[in-house]
């Protein structure tokens, strides 16, 4: 199947050639990935699976009207940008975690932890919105990134990450405030 062909073919509404590019370079992409990038095979699967519609949809929106490599080609440079955001995506996540360490309550009697909740309660009320809202809905109702981002419209995933750090930093300094001045 020659490359320009399918263009044509899929910009004219046949799906069939996307299903053959897909079966034709899946193995060697993964096997690609993985070996250059050192991501997991599940996440190369994803990458390419994302490649393969990127691919299609820059086609149907005449993005992409001729090839100047080869599909395979083209696919893999779509599949290294993605494995880059990823792996950026990654080394973010892992530097937050890095710089917020979860460090216990000094609390030796129930009094003094009832004490400290009271200071967390008023640090809470310091917050704020949207912030303390973040802080509810994922330590205190579960909800996950994904649905904290869309419950409250925030652009994407890595942007509720983004609120929900600067919110728990705030809080965190707030909390020590309060602290300072019950001591």
């Amino acid at each position: 199947m020659a490359d320009q062909n399918v263009i044509a073919r899929i910009r004219n509404g046949d799906e069939q050639p996307v299903t053959e590019i897909y079966r034709a370079y899946r193995n060697d992409f993964i096997y690609w990935a993985v070996r250059n990038y050192g991501i997991t095979e599940e996440i190369a699967r994803d990458v390419y699976q994302m490649a393969v519609v990127i691919f299609y949809e820059n086609i149907r929106s005449g993005k992409l009207t001729h090839l100047q490599s080869s599909a395979k080609t083209y696919l893999f440079g779509i599949g290294k940008n993605k494995i880059m955001e990823e792996l950026a995506s990654q080394r973010k996540a892992q530097k937050l975690q890095e710089n917020f360490r979860y460090e216990p309550l000094p609390a030796d009697s129930p009094e003094d932890k009832e004490e400290l909740f009271k200071i967390l309660e008023v640090a809470l009320n310091e917050l704020g919105e949207p912030c303390r809202t973040v802080l509810d809905m994922y330590y205190y109702k579960n909800y996950g990134i994904d649905q904290i981002a869309e419950a409250l419209n925030y652009k994407g995933n890595d942007s509720a990450k983004t609120q929900k750090y600067k919110c728990l930093t705030r809080l965190k300094k707030i909390f020590a405030r309060q602290k300072e001045v019950k001591s």
